[in-house]
C-alpha cells in the first residue's frame, strides 16, 4: 500500500494484494481412500486499486477511482470426484467516482460506478459421456448512491439514502454441482441465472447528547428484481456416500427490509454498556411467501468494567487498561417462515452468555495486549439458524480463546 500527497488538498493512493487459498474437504471414502480429499482446490487473487482524492472549490471532496480483481480457480484432479466448483478465470474492473459536500447544516454525498466481469468457465458435464463444457460470460454493472445528512441539531441528525446496484452471478451460483462436504449438501446452479439488481432506501437516525450516551436507529427497505437465493428443495436425494439434502439456486423478485437499534452509555468512565435490536424480513413477492435463510431477530447486551488504576510489577513492567467484561445474546426463533419451504422448522430460541478479560502490559520497547474470552459460557444446546450444519447436530458449546497481541 502506497500513498503519495500531492499537496494538502490532493492525494493517490495504490494498493496491490495476493491471496492464495488451498482448500480440501474430506470424507468418509470406500478403500481406504479417506486421507484422499474430496474436494481439492487452489485459489489465486489478486487485487489492483488505484484512488485519488482531491478537495474541489467551494469545499467539494472528489474521489476517483479503478479496482481490479483476477481470480484463477484450479480443481486439483486428485479427488476422483466431479469438482463441486468448475476451474474458472475471471477479471473483475470497476471505475467509481464519489463527490460530497456540506452546506451548512446539510451534507450532501452522492456516487456513480461502473463495473465490468469477463468469466472464462470449463465444466463437466453431468451426462455420459463426459464432456468438457467451457462458457464465457461477460456483464456490465451500474451503481449509484444519492445520500443527504441533515444535523437537526448539536446532538441530533438524520440522513436519507438511496441506492441502485446490480450484482452478477457469482460462479457457484451458475455453475455449482455435486455435493458440498462443508455443509453436507448437494448444491446445484443455473446456468439461465441473471444479473440481480436492487433498490435500497436507508433512513437514520442519531442522537448523542453527551460523551456519555448515545442513540441510534436504522430504517431499511430493499427491492430486488431477480434475486439469487440458495432454496431447499423438496428431495433427500440418496448417492453412494449417503442421503444428502438437496438445495438448487432460484431467482425472484424480493422485500427485505429491517431495523437496526443500538444504543451506548458510560458511567464515570469506568462502566460501559451497549445495547442492541435487530429486526428483519424477507419476503418473495413473485411467489407470496417468505424469504428462507433470513437472519431472525435478536437482542444483543455487553457491559463492561475498564480500571482506571495502573499497576506495577517492578520500574519496567507495568499493567494497565484492565477490562472485564459480560455479553448476553439471545436470539429468537424463525417464524417468518413455512414448515413446507425447509427440511426442518427452524430451532427454537436460544440464549448465550459470554466473558472477556484483557490488559496490557507495557515493557520498555514493547506493548502486549492479552486477553481470555470465553463464549457460550453456560454450555446452552442450541442450533443456529442461519448455519446449515443445524439439520444435523447442536452448534458450538462452551469455548474460550486466549490471544496475545505484541506492539513493537
Amino acid at each position: 500500500k502506497v500513498k503519495y500527497q500531492l499537496n494538502n488538498k490532493h492525494s493517490i493512493e495504490l494498493v496491490l494484494a495476493n491471496q492464495i487459498n488451498s482448500r480440501k474437504e474430506f470424507d468418509v471414502r470406500r478403500s481406504g481412500r479417506s486421507d484422499i480429499p474430496a474436494l481439492s482446490l487452489t485459489q489465486n487473487t489478486t487485487n489492483l486499486e488505484m484512488k485519488y482524492w482531491g478537495l474541489l472549490g467551494e469545499n467539494w471532496k472528489l474521489k476517483v477511482g479503478n479496482q481490479n480483481i483476477i481470480t484463477d480457480n484450479t480443481n486439483n484432479p486428485e479427488t476422483g470426484i466431479l469438482p463441486l466448483i468448475p476451474d474458472y478465470r475471471s477479471l473483475k474492473s470497476g471505475l467509481f467516482a464519489t463527490l460530497s459536500k456540506r452546506i451548512h447544516k446539510i451534507h450532501l454525498n452522492t456516487g456513480l460506478r461502473y463495473d465490468y466481469e469477463y468469466q472464462n468457465v470449463l465444466t463437466i458435464s453431468s451426462s455420459v459421456p463426459r464432456d468438457i463444457v467451457q462458457f464465457e460470460n461477460q456483464f456490465h454493472n451500474i451503481t449509484s448512491l444519492l445520500a443527504v445528512q441533515i444535523n437537526l441539531s448539536k446532538i441530533q441528525s438524520v440522513s436519507l439514502s438511496t441506492g441502485y446496484a446490480m450484482r452478477n452471478p457469482a460462479i457457484n451460483e451458475r455453475y455449482s454441482s455435486g455435493l458440498h462436504q462443508g455443509v453436507s449438501g448437494i448444491e446445484e446452479g443455473d446456468e439461465l441465472i441473471i444479473t440481480e439488481k436492487a433498490l435500497k432506501n436507508v433512513l437514520e437516525y442519531k442522537c448523542l447528547p453527551n460523551a456519555n450516551f448515545s442513540f441510534n436507529a436504522l430504517f431499511y427497505h430493499q427491492h430486488f428484481k431477480d434475486y439469487i437465493f440458495l432454496k431447499p428443495q423438496d428431495e433427500i436425494r440418496v448417492t453412494i456416500r449417503g442421503a444428502f439434502p438437496v438445495f438448487k439456486y432460484e431467482q425472484t423478485d424480493a422485500n427485505i427490509y429491517g431495523l437496526d437499534m443500538s444504543t451506548q452509555f458510560t458511567i464515570n468512565n469506568v462502566f460501559f454498556s451497549l445495547l442492541k435490536y435487530s429486526y428483519l424480513r424477507g419476503k418473495d413477492v413473485t411467489n407470496e411467501q417468505p424469504l428462507v435463510f433470513m437472519p431472525p431477530n435478536s437482542f444483543f447486551g455487553s457491559f463492561t468494567y475498564r480500571a482506571k488504576e495502573t499497576l506495577k510489577f517492578s520500574k519496567k513492567v507495568t499493567m494497565e487498561e484492565l477490562e472485564i467484561g459480560v455479553n448476553n445474546r439471545l436470539v429468537l426463533q424463525q417464524k417468518n417462515i413455512l414448515p413446507t419451504q425447509d427440511f426442518v422448522l427452524p430451532p427454537p430460541t436460544y440464549n448465550l452468555v459470554g466473558a472477556k478479560i484483557s490488559t496490557n502490559i507495557i515493557l520498555p520497547n514493547n506493548k502486549i495486549r492479552c486477553f481470555i474470552k470465553a463464549d457460550n459460557l453456560l454450555n446452552a444446546r442450541y442450533r443456529d439458524y442461519m448455519n446449515r450444519q443445524r439439520y444435523f447436530a447442536d452448534d458450538i458449546g462452551r469455548s474460550f480463546v486466549i490471544g496475545v497481541n505484541v506492539k513493537f
